[in-house]
């Protein structure tokens, strides 16, 4: 894809990439992984290949070739030469088509994956005959979380305001990092502590007695008190919020976050399963 207009923070990404933490580098990759994965399922990627990231207002960009693309995540109203075009299903676009993204309807990021057609020339735009993935709707549920190594630092009154009120997110709030807004958290003791390891998912609590809960482009070490962790499951929902929604938290246990992941990633592996065999059917068909 040729870059036509730049976006307001468009980016590659991939899935995080682990290992090198020690050295001070962070995993990074995608806010939302799981549409990051679902779109590179849709179109017969890779597990990490790197799919496009957006934020409104988007880029707008033209196909240099034949290309199959998918369109997951956040809902922009994307089109293709002007016409709307779904989201969760693999279309086929020819050489010259041009994809935009015209209004926000929901979500803050969209992810788009493309696989070059190198050995068929499409004429006119094709939207393949199935569609994978969840309903575009807004999810209001409760953000879940597992206490973290210094929940016991703050205070019952305080636990009870993390579990039981509303968060705003805060407008400073970006890839490293949400910032979340609420009546100040108070302590148990305010000693220093020793920075220690940190990952996407930590809440952290700030000295002002806010909440931050770091996101893909985190550090690796942190010094402030580690009072929670959202979920790995939760995440991405989560990097689908932006500053001015409000979240709620609700405490979970270890068991049944591990089951969350577990069962999100076997969906998606049953979706490139699903459309691995759906696209060597239609390739078998078409030829």
């Amino acid at each position: 894809m040729k870059n036509v207009k730049k976006g307001l923070m468009d980016s590659l990404q991939s899935l995080p990439i682990f290992g090198l933490q020690h050295q001070g580098i962070p995993p990074g990759g995608a806010m939302d992984t799981f549409s990051l994965q679902l779109a590179n399922a849709l179109v017969g990627n890779d597990l990490y290949d790197k799919v496009l990231e957006m934020h409104f207002p988007a880029g707008v960009y033209e196909f240099e070739s034949s290309t199959l693309l998918a369109i997951c995540g956040a809902d922009f109203s994307a089109c293709l030469d002007g016409v709307p075009v779904p989201m969760n299903q693999p279309i086929k676009v020819p050489k010259g088509a041009v994809l935009s993204c015209k209004k926000p309807v929901s979500g803050m990021r969209v992810y788009v994956a493309t696989r070059e057609l190198k050995d068929e020339q499409v004429s006119r735009t094709k939207i393949m005959p199935w569609s994978m993935g969840p309903e575009n709707e807004p999810d209001k549920e409760p953000i879940r979380i597992l206490c973290g190594r210094e929940w016991d630092h703050i205070k019952a009154c305080s636990q009870q305001t993390l579990l039981s009120k509303d968060f705003a997110i805060s407008a400073t709030s970006n890839r490293m990092g949400y910032q979340l807004v609420q009546a100040p958290l108070k302590m148990v003791s305010t000693g220093a502590m020793l920075s220690s390891a940190v990952t996407a998912g930590t809440i952290q609590l700030l000295p002002s007695g806010q909440l931050v809960v770091l996101m893909a482009a985190h550090q690796t070490t942190g010094g402030y008190p580690r009072v929670a962790h959202v979920i790995s499951a939760d995440l991405p929902r989560l990097a689908q919020m932006g500053p001015g929604e409000s979240l709620r938290f609700t405490l979970t246990d270890p068991m049944t976050a591990e089951y969350e992941w577990i069962f999100q990633q076997n969906y998606l592996q049953q979706v490139r399963n699903v459309c691995a065999l759906k696209l060597s059917q239609h390739r078998f068909d078409h030829h």
